[in-house]
């Protein structure tokens, strides 16, 4: 799952999943926008904030997806 889809899917705003993964606000519009991809120690912060739901490889999907 990307994570543009669990944020949609939980009604959460980026700026709330940003306070509860304890990562900047501005990234999480880059990860979700597709600007730029976050660095592993940000992947682990968003895995553990989903619980599993969106991991480092669905970045790389999502790269894929998106050529």
């Amino acid at each position: 799952m990307t994570l543009k889809e669990y944020l949609r899917t939980h009604n959460m705003r980026p700026e709330d999943f940003a306070e509860v993964a304890g990562v900047s606000k501005g990234g999480v519009m880059k990860w979700i926008n597709g600007e730029r991809y976050p660095r592993l120690p940000s992947m682990i912060k968003i895995a553990k904030a989903t619980d599993g739901a969106v991991l480092p490889n669905d970045f790389q999907s999502e790269q894929i997806q998106s050529r």
